[in-house]
């Protein structure tokens, strides 16, 4: 059991491994074709661009980033200087009681407000410099918006000119089939199914005469056993009909009529013959049917 369910589990892990194996590999495949019918159309030109777009909003983000930040600092700066000057001028109003000590605080206020100054200046000219790059990077991206949006305009219209020409090509390639149907599809086949039909009747006319030829074959067959089988009964009866007593045929001598008895007659007055006579009939009447029957059956499936 143990052995089963490992041997079970190494096969699940094998097609797993296939299976991960296999999407892999055709994702690549359908990666690298989507590549390559982007390079033929023309649409890679517009993915470098709307690559260029994201950097340059990344560019944008961070130089917004550096002008906020230099706005502050120049606010600071601003902050730091006014209460340096404010201290400054607290001083001022106070000159003509000053000691020591606010003659060096002076001092040192006079110079910290120079250094502040400065620094107003620099972070002033920093915020100015942050500003013109934001706008320098913001230019930037609307030349590229513009350069991307051209260029699908144009591949827009590249493809729908290949797709135009590709339909015109399709509608010519169905007409020109729709044309060699008629022109040579068509006859073809109705030659091939005349030919189909007319083999077809022949082996029907082949059959049908085989039929006629065995049917007639029969037919003689049956006539020649009734012939022979009345002319053996017509034999039985002439044969019976000699011990037969029938009337004596009349024959004239003179003024005088004589009977005379012969074979014809006891032949004619026999029953047999008499029966025989009443099938001859028959036959000979059925044999002109079935025949004029048969000759009209032939002629009318083989012509005249």
């Amino acid at each position: 059991m143990t052995l089963a369910t490992a041997a079970f589990k190494q096969q699940t892990d094998e097609l797993r491994q296939r299976t991960d194996h296999l999407t892999q590999t055709t994702s690549t495949k359908f990666f690298q074709l989507g590549s390559q019918l982007n390079r033929v159309t023309g649409y890679e030109q517009i993915e470098a661009l709307k690559q260029r777009v994201v950097e340059q909003e990344a560019r944008i983000k961070a130089t917004r980033k550096a002008a906020r930040e230099a706005k502050t600092a120049y606010d600071d700066a601003v902050l730091q200087r006014s209460l340096s000057q404010r201290q400054v001028n607290e001083l001022l109003q106070r000159k003509s009681s000053w000691t020591d000590a606010d003659v060096s605080a002076f001092t040192s206020l006079v110079r910290s407000d120079h250094q502040l100054e400065q620094h107003e200046v620099a972070t002033k000219v920093k915020v100015a410099e942050n500003e013109d790059a934001l706008d320098r990077e913001f230019g930037e991206l609307m030349r590229v918006i513009l350069a991307r949006y051209h260029e699908e305009q144009v591949w827009s219209d590249k493809i729908r000119s290949a797709s135009t020409y590709g339909s015109i090509m399709v509608l010519g390639v169905n007409v020109m089939v729709f044309i060699l149907a008629i022109m040579v599809v068509e006859p073809w086949k109705r030659r091939r199914l005349a030919q189909t039909f007319e083999k077809k009747v022949e082996e029907m006319a082949v059959e049908t005469k085989a039929l006629v030829e065995s049917g007639n074959a029969k037919l003689d067959e049956r006539l020649m056993k009734q012939e022979k089988l009345i002319l053996e009964i017509v034999e039985r009866a002439v044969y019976d009909a000699r011990d037969m007593p029938v009337p004596a045929a009349a024959v004239s001598v003179g003024e005088d009529t004589v009977e005379e008895p012969s074979a014809l007659s006891r032949l004619r007055w026999h029953p047999i013959t008499r029966v025989v006579q009443g099938q001859e009939v028959l036959v000979v009447v059925g044999s002109a049917i079935a025949g004029s029957a048969v000759t009209l059956v032939i002629r009318s499936l083989f012509g005249s």
